[in-house]
């Protein structure tokens, strides 16, 4: 049983990290994006590239911080049971980063 349970707190522990670089991806995508929106406001012809382009490429950063954020949160299951680690209930978006067990089915994620 003990083994299982090695196993169990690895992966959770696997996932938990991946989450984390998914957030940090996103917050440098939104970082980028508003920087672009900056320049695309203040230097509309910097690098001969017009605003509309500039306003492109800030929503390209903006939707694919949303798209890791998204995929960051859908990933962050538990290895027994497949649930989503919530904080509170099937309602609340947040997830709980250091959980010592499953919510649903109880199974230990930390040691």
């Amino acid at each position: 049983m003990r083994h299982s349970d090695d196993r169990v707190i690895r992966e959770f522990e696997r996932r938990r990290k991946r989450l984390m670089l998914n957030f940090g991806f996103t917050l440098i995508c939104f970082i980028l994006g508003l920087v672009i929106i900056q320049i695309a406001d203040t230097s509309p012809g910097l690098l001969g590239i017009g605003r509309r382009w500039w306003m492109a490429a800030a929503v390209a950063q903006l939707f694919a911080g949303v798209i890791m954020a998204v995929t960051g949160f859908l990933q962050y299951r538990c290895p027994v049971c497949d649930q989503i680690i919530r904080g509170h209930d099937k309602y609340y978006f947040g997830v709980l980063l250091k959980p010592g067990k499953c919510p649903e089915c109880g199974a230990r994620l930390e040691e």
